[in-house]
């Protein structure tokens, strides 16, 4: 073997080490044309939350969407059953359809309860549709299986978990199909949002110490609505400054406490979304004056949940996550209903 030969091996070693070294990426989103696999007569709320982190460091590998208990759920392809849960797992009841071209779809967390219950019994004529099992051959909008809450979706709402993988066995983000699927388009790249008339959009949290113009937007807008920052001097009208201070965050909490919102003086998600609204949409079904802003429950349920600027119920799923957008005393701003389903709001995403 000649010198140049052994430099040759070399440099394949080098070469061939270097490309397994290196992760694959999808350079860019793929959209597969599909059936919506909810079926669309039934109440769905969902969101792109692909690549989400999870828990033991994984990340979202789908798309969740909010629905209730036993609503339908529909083959997104024509296709055939691959794989199907006789018993739970730990992530529950699933199912997966494979199309001609070899991508997979999948659904998880179909429901393992009795309808109306929590029992988890698994009975698999309330997860599946008759005539489904592992082989069956599946058309695009037939009703395969019912959403539910299963395996580690127990502590959270129902919710379709909803997957795309591709035939060499990469997931790949449903959302963009999802959106296609309800004639939906995707926000563009670096899309401005357009503020409300007269209004400033506030894209990030704020609190004590922050500096910059959207500081001074704030004191500008309390200000306005009369939670005065100063009387006179630095933060008063028209003298509004660029640093989040003790008397930013005093005018806040005045202002979180009017508005039912967590009074703890820090200008977060739930905060923002309401300054981000010239006015809290009205919902004409709501036969009771329920504020955004307020937690509520049943009386017969342990279930929080925070009624957002959208006029949504969104399950508070941990007392962590209470303490986290709501403070510590959290608990004392819960109002009870007899029935929650009485206020004719719609149940969406949950809080985390």
């Amino acid at each position: 073997m000649t010198l140049m030969d052994k430099i040759k091996i070399v440099c394949l070693i080098i070469a061939i080490n270097i490309a397994l070294s290196v992760p694959f990426f999808a350079e860019a989103e793929e959209i597969r044309e599909i059936t919506f696999p909810v079926d669309r007569e039934w109440k769905y709320n969902f969101s792109d939350t692909f690549g989400a982190a999870r828990a033991a460091g994984r990340t979202h590998e789908g798309t969740d969407i909010i629905v209730d208990q036993m609503t339908p759920l529909l083959a997104a392809v024509n296709g055939r059953v691959t794989f199907l849960t006789e018993t739970e797992k730990p992530w529950g009841m699933a199912i997966y359809i494979e199309d001609a071209a070899g991508y997979s779809y999948r659904y998880l967390h179909v429901n393992n309860d009795t309808p109306g219950t929590d029992d988890g019994k698994a009975i698999l004529a309330y997860a599946f549709a008759r005539g489904i099992s592992r082989g069956t051959n599946v058309s695009a909008g037939q009703v395969i299986a019912f959403a539910g809450d299963s395996g580690n979706a127990e502590n959270v709402t129902h919710h379709l978990h909803f997957e795309i993988w591709t035939p060499a066995r990469e997931a790949i983000n449903p959302y963009p199909s999802l959106m296609a699927a309800i004639g939906q388009p995707l926000p563009q790249e670096n899309e401005v949002i357009t503020p409300a008339p007269g209004g400033y959009q506030f894209t990030r949290d704020l609190e004590l110490g922050d500096t910059g113009e959207d500081v001074r937007q704030l004191q500008k807008y309390l200000n306005q609505h009369g939670y005065l920052v100063a009387t006179s001097g630095a933060g008063s009208p028209s003298n509004e400054t660029t640093y989040f201070g003790p008397a930013t965050k005093a005018a806040l909490i005045k202002f979180q406490q009017a508005n039912n919102l967590p009074t703890i003086g820090y200008f977060g998600s739930l905060t923002r979304a309401v300054f981000n609204q010239t006015t809290i949409p009205e919902n004409e079904n709501t036969p009771i004056a329920v504020t955004a802003g307020w937690l509520v429950k049943d009386k017969l349920s342990a279930r929080v949940y925070y009624v957002a600027p959208n006029m949504e119920l969104q399950w508070i799923v941990s007392e962590e996550a209470a303490i986290r957008h709501f403070g510590p005393d959290w608990y004392l701003q819960i109002r009870e209903f007899p029935d929650l389903n009485n206020l004719g709001l719609r149940y969406g995403d949950y809080l985390l």
